[in-house]
């Protein structure tokens, strides 16, 4: 998913370079929140919303750093909820593959709100509330009926969505600057509080949560072992600083208005370019961000189906496929939910939403590796510098930002957590009756 980034990306055995990791790794980070979030940042932290991006940025890595060696000791597909079934049995790797659906589900319906948003700047009739929905439910159905029929299409604009992305920061950041050096540079002060910069820091994070694709492809890596460090490394430095030229670059063009701007980026490139640009802007925005979901909505069920397949963690029937391949129960289900989500949420709820999901995925993944670091029955793997340290800080951090979320947010994960229960005692009681 993913800064509304990609999730997860089906990679071939053909061993990836370094240069071809960090591509993708910056491919799967990069995604809508970097254009639709600088103004809530803005809002919340002024200029400092800069700073917030940087440690977030700072944080991620060492979140990031975790799964690495996670990643680097165990092949299995499926990720934070297959270590922490190895960890601390099948409770524990079922809630976290719950919530990494659960989180799947909410990125489509984030990136389709994200989609509505930008189409508003073409067609301000798309903000109204029974057309929003409409709209909203229609594309979620599409991609619903597009991922029954197999992933040839998915794969094809996800490639497409992922150069428009990349190209049209470059463009914004590369125009930007040369606009700016003709203008005088003057960083307008914005009143915040510390718990303004908090909440900038919490959203900001929303933005490098497609971080933990990177890992899974370490198998595929030439000489993982060395270079997967080096490749998480640069990559979050890299986005970083896409992200902060850009926060940079919004700031200075739009100042104070920039708070609470729904389309920064292209309110910013309106400036620079005019109507044409803003609309060439827009445009481009709407493929990236669509290409996104359809992504997203590819692996989210194939999450779902695997808990079933693999370990009998849901019913059986979740992981039936289709003549295509498409296991079509697990998407159905996560049509459903995505569609009942983006009609009752706005965006920026559903990214917090998001951030609270990916803080249990990080929770897991983190104390499975304190569990595990030790165990003689899995691979050597890499070894981070400091040993329990950099875990130890990066699990306190989580906890201190949990406590920053609104009492909904954390209520709603806690109902998800309370079904998911419920899921896993009546499946195990049934599997057990059926012995």
């Amino acid at each position: 998913m993913t800064g509304g980034g990609e999730m997860k990306k089906q990679i071939s055995v053909k061993k990836i370079s370094f240069a071809g990791a960090l591509l993708l790794g910056i491919n799967g980070i990069i995604g809508s929140g970097i254009f639709l979030l600088p103004g809530h940042l803005f809002q919340e932290a002024g200029s400092y919303s800069i700073l917030a991006i940087l440690f977030a940025g700072l944080a991620t890595l060492m979140i990031a750093l975790n799964y690495a060696v996670m990643a680097s000791k165990m092949d299995d597909d499926g990720g934070a909820w297959t270590y922490a079934y190895r960890a601390f049995g099948s409770l524990a790797g079922f809630q976290t593959g719950w919530f990494g659906w659960f989180l799947g589900v909410i990125t489509i319906s984030a990136e389709i709100a994200a989609f509505l948003t930008t189409l508003a700047g073409f067609m301000p009739l798309t903000s109204q509330s029974l057309t929003y929905k409409l709209i909203a439910l229609s594309i979620i159905t599409m991609i619903g009926i597009i991922n029954l029929f197999g992933p040839s299409f998915v794969t094809y604009l996800d490639d497409l969505s992922s150069a428009l992305k990349v190209v049209i920061l470059c463009i914004f950041i590369i125009a930007g600057a040369v606009a700016l050096s003709h203008f005088k540079v003057t960083f307008g002060h914005h009143a915040t509080t510390g718990h303004g910069f908090t909440g900038a820091f919490v959203t900001a994070f929303y933005m490098f949560t497609g971080f933990s694709f990177l890992p899974n492809v370490a198998g595929q890596m030439k000489n993982a072992a060395k270079a997967l460090p080096r490749v998480i490394i640069i990559t979050m430095i890299a986005v970083s600083l896409i992200y902060v030229a850009t926060q940079t670059v919004t700031i200075e063009f739009l100042g104070n208005s920039l708070a609470g701007e729904k389309l920064p980026v292209a309110a910013a490139f309106g400036i620079i370019g005019g109507q044409m640009g803003q609309s060439l802007i827009l445009s481009g925005m709407l493929v990236s961000i669509l290409g996104v979901a359809i992504a997203v909505s590819f692996d989210t069920p194939v999450e779902l189906a695997s808990m079933a397949r693999e370990h009998q963690l849901m019913p059986d029937w979740l992981a039936r496929q289709n003549r295509y391949g498409a296991p079509y129960w697990a998407i159905i289900l996560t049509t459903a939910l995505a569609g009942g989500l983006v009609v009752s949420g706005e965006y920026i709820f559903l990214v917090k939403l998001i951030v609270f999901s990916s803080f249990i995925q990080y929770i897991a993944t983190i104390a499975s590796l304190i569990k595990l670091r030790n165990d003689q029955t899995l691979g050597v793997g890499m070894r981070l510098p400091g040993g329990l340290l950099l875990p130890i800080a990066s699990l306190l951090l989580i906890t201190y930002l949990l406590t920053s979320f609104a009492m909904v947010t954390v209520l709603i994960g806690l109902g998800f957590a309370a079904v998911g229960l419920v899921i896993h005692e009546v499946e195990r009681a049934i599997k057990q009756k059926n012995k």
